[in-house]
């Protein structure tokens, strides 16, 4: 794994190279404040395309915003999904008559972050609003992510592409949106990799010892199924497209395969690999479909979804056959024709960009480009309110004040420990993610959060705060929860006499919290998540009303998570390496015992 990079700091890295990709493709627009990359073009009469997630998987899916493909693309900090409000701010700007299909990977954080923000999108009357969630990875059998399903590879670029071509054909919204779960059911994907990939600016990342090869690795570094010693080509190949195409394997037969059915191949570069070796792996693996009788009617391959520099490819198997029973006004002939349809992207392959671009356009300068997105930033975010309003519910700001700074300086002295956990279980990157949103909220405290003593206030601004800051699932858990107990406050503030502000009081706001975030995810105590301390401590607190006994009580059931199987999050997929047996406890968990022990330390 190379870890030498031109640019060091990935935290400015990704507006960067918004604003360079850009500048660079003329029909391409920016918000650069929510690093939403649209079509300049747009057309509102069509059903808007919007897809996303975290950065470093380069060209998608930025790389696949134009006429005949994506409206608008979404970008979080490198693996790390983007926030709600930054994926509202992208279904503003390119509003649609028909309807928005939100296109997403199925990772924890895409799932919340874009399920919150059609959820902020139907609370302002928007219609026809509705997710699309891409799972193509064979890799991790069916008896380990019963929870989760299956993650998301390189085949979501196929669901774009085809769901593109026939927005752009003026399709009806529900058309697209099954078709669309189709092309996803229907397609298996499988990926190998020589080494990790390496963030800029971050240590600690996993590194595959020379002589193996890793089998069942996901988009974001996370480690993969199988850790083998590396065969000859020939031999890694036909061991992946086993994991695809077997159809007696009941833990990984996610796609029905069957003589006669006609097929797509995608090879995808997870980004490190060279074009010559690249080109050769279609060659053998066209070589061995073809014993088998399996003859692909389309041919892909390139970088579609990378890994940063990572050192390894993805196949993927789209059966068009079985998308055309399930939809059966899109006969094989038709799905080929939306695949081969026109478009402006840049990086989709293989078909003639016929679209010609608009005078306003070719002729706009870079200081053109970026006064019209100024602009746009105004419009997008014009509407947050910034001052409390309501009934208040008072606590002492002082006290607030001191327990949020000391949970926040814990987070931040706990990062190191929680990046190591992370880069065993996960991407490696909780520590950096918390420490971020914890750097938010000193710096909100100085400009006067917590200030006015309105619990209310507080916890609508901290809600903002930490969604800004504080990307990929543990974020969303996070938002999702605080904007749970915002929810409570203000009923609680519209009573008459309002209550008193105890520990009791908390506990139940923080009950009522849990159950809102239960709505938005399937995990709970024994699943080895931030749920095994966080539970333990909002039942904790509304039992007992002693904050330091539920503190310790976050606190034993974080460290527990060291023994647990991983049913839901990226632990998941560790499943039962045998490099992998000593695991440590889950980060997000630990990450929440360091947040309340900080509040403990001004409220026991």
């Amino acid at each position: 794994m190379t870890d030498r990079h031109i640019f060091n700091d990935h935290t400015t890295l990704v507006v960067r190279a918004l604003r360079g990709l850009v500048a660079s493709h003329p029909h391409l627009s920016l918000i650069p404040s929510l690093k939403v990359v649209y079509n300049a073009s747009h057309d509102s009469n069509k059903v808007s395309l919007i897809c996303g997630g975290g950065s470093g998987h380069e060209p998608g899916t930025v790389g696949f915003v134009g006429k005949g493909l994506l409206s608008a693309s979404v970008a979080g900090d490198v693996f790390a999904s983007p926030s709600a409000r930054q994926v509202f701010g992208a279904i503003k700007r390119v509003p649609s008559v028909k309807g928005t299909i939100l296109i997403i990977t199925n990772y924890t954080g895409d799932n919340l972050h874009f399920g919150l923000a059609r959820l902020m999108a139907q609370s302002q009357g928007l219609k026809n609003v509705e997710l699309v969630v891409v799972g193509d990875d064979v890799s991790v059998p069916r008896s380990r992510n019963q929870y989760v399903g299956r993650r998301c590879l390189a085949g979501i670029t196929l669901v774009c592409k085809i769901l593109g071509a026939g927005s752009e054909q003026d399709l009806e919204f529900d058309q697209l949106v099954q078709l669309g779960r189709s092309v996803s059911t229907n397609t298996g994907s499988i990926c190998a990799a020589l080494d990790h990939c390496h963030v800029p600016g971050r240590s600690g990342d996993w590194q595959i010892p020379d002589g193996r090869v890793e089998i069942g690795l996901g988009l974001h570094n996370e480690t993969g199924v199988f850790n083998i010693p590396a065969p000859p080509a020939e031999e890694l190949i036909s061991q992946l497209l086993e994991l695809i195409l077997n159809q007696q394997d009941p833990e990984r037969a996610y796609v029905k395969f069957k003589d006669g059915d006609q097929l797509v191949l995608l090879v995808n570069n997870q980004g490190g690999l060279s074009n010559l070796e690249l080109c050769a792996a279609v060659d053998e693996i066209l070589n061995q479909l073809e014993i088998k009788s399996i003859i692909p009617v389309r041919i892909y391959q390139g970088t579609f979804m990378g890994s940063m520099n990572m050192p390894g490819l993805s196949i993927s198997l789209l059966n068009l056959t079985n998308v055309s029973v399930d939809c059966p006004e899109f006969q094989v002939d038709t799905l080929l024709d939306l695949l081969d349809a026109p478009h402006t992207s840049f990086a989709w392959p293989a078909t003639q960009n016929i679209y010609p671009l608009p005078d306003a356009l070719r002729t706009r300068t870079r200081a053109d480009l970026f006064t019209e997105v100024k602009q746009e930033e105004k419009e997008t975010t014009q509407n947050i309110p910034d001052e409390p309003s309501g009934p208040k519910l008072q606590a002492s700001p002082k006290h607030i004040q001191e327990a949020m700074t000391a949970a926040a300086e814990d987070i931040i002295a706990l990062e190191p420990k929680l990046t190591e956990w992370d880069t065993i279980v996960g991407d490696g990157d909780c520590g950096e993610t918390c420490a971020n949103g914890a750097k938010a909220v000193l710096e909100a405290i100085k400009g006067g959060l917590g200030q006015d003593g309105d619990l209310v206030h507080l916890f609508r601004l901290l809600t903002e705060v930490i969604d800004d800051s504080c990307g990929g699932t543990l974020g969303a858990i996070f938002s999702i929860f605080l904007a749970g107990v915002t929810t409570s406050l203000i009923q609680s503030a519209a009573q008459e006499p309002p209550p008193v502000i105890s520990p009791e009081f908390m506990g139940q706001t923080a009950l009522s919290a849990l159950e809102v975030l239960k709505q938005r995810t399937a995990a709970r105590i024994g699943h080895r998540t931030v749920m095994d301390a966080l539970i333990p401590f909002a039942e904790t607190l509304a039992q007992t009303n002693d904050v330091a006994a539920a503190a310790r009580a976050a606190r034993e059931g974080g460290e527990a998570t060291a023994t647990m199987q991983a049913k839901l999050g990226r632990a998941t997929y560790v499943g039962d390496r045998e490099d992998r047996k000593q695991l440590p406890p889950d980060p997000g968990a630990m990450a929440l015992v360091a947040v309340v022990e900080g509040l403990a330390k001004v409220y026991a």
